[in-house]
């Protein structure tokens, strides 16, 4: 089963879908599974038996990956279960502040940062839950009590504003004045609660939107890129492949199926 629910309206600017797979009678066990570079984080809360990632890792019950600059490959079983909730990068450090550089390109075990008992608490609470629309209920829930506990930190409206200013086409010296502060303090305030530096994450939003339009076939797939091969180096580096081999072999299954959501979902398999 592959579903997505989206959240509730108040967390619209801080999550992207609820995301679930469920593989209980083993259908896809043994398949590695590829995750493509994400401008965004994920919450992952297990209810089977988790992944492992390349190198023999287990997923841990509920984790926080960070956004990713390169491909990932893990490995699913029989009896998998889990959500995933797509947080958006203000939506990281909203619900995660200053957590950046300890989850960028890191599968961070959420125990070590919320605590024990808390982390428990919510494994248990969705476990309960089990079908996927209370399992998103009750996630709505937990991250709007989230929000409520958190303070806001002071410097998220000037890294929203920079964001949007970023994917508007302007350059990072240009947002930094318009953000009435140096280059060096913007690229320190990326890096604390994303854990990249702002021409970092738009490459990673540049490969996002040229795997999209790879994988649905529409959209321009060049777009933000020089020329074909400055977008064919991208690819290398970040996912080892090319755009032309890619489309030959065609999206995972897992792909296929995310890559029917409204053209503005992210691209998170390959």
């Amino acid at each position: 089963m592959f579903h997505v629910i989206a959240p509730t309206t108040a967390l619209a600017p801080y999550v992207n879908g609820y995301w679930f797979v469920q593989d209980l009678e083993g259908v896809y066990e043994g398949t590695p599974i590829v995750t493509c570079p994400y401008p965004g984080a994920v919450l992952s809360v297990n209810f089977g038996r988790p992944n492992e990632m390349e190198g023999g890792i287990t997923v841990p019950g509920v984790s926080l990956l960070g956004l990713q600059t390169t491909s990932r490959r893990w490995r699913s079983w029989s009896d998998t279960y889990f959500v995933m909730a797509m947080l958006s990068c203000i939506g990281l450090a909203r619900l995660f502040p200053g957590v950046g550089p300890d989850c960028s390109d890191q599968l961070l075990d959420l125990s070590a940062y919320m605590g024990d008992r808390k982390t428990r608490a919510l494994s248990v609470d969705l476990s309960a839950a089990w079908t996927p629309h209370r399992i998103a209920t009750q996630l709505d829930a937990w991250l709007l009590r989230r929000m409520s506990a958190i303070r806001p930190v002071a410097e998220i409206p000037t890294l929203a504003a920079a964001h949007a200013s970023l994917r508007q086409g302007r350059q990072v010296q240009e947002v930094a004045s318009l953000a009435a502060v140096s280059r060096r303090q913007l690229n320190r305030l990326f890096e604390r609660h994303l854990g990249v530096s702002p021409k970092r994450l738009m490459d990673l939003e540049r490969l996002q939107s040229s795997i999209q339009a790879v994988q649905s076939g529409e959209g321009d797939a060049l777009s933000g890129y020089s020329d074909q091969a400055h977008q064919i180096r991208h690819w290398r580096r970040r996912l080892a492949c090319t755009p032309g081999s890619y489309a030959r072999s065609g999206p995972s299954p897992l792909a296929a199926h995310f890559g029917r959501l409204p053209a503005d979902g992210p691209a998170f398999y390959l």
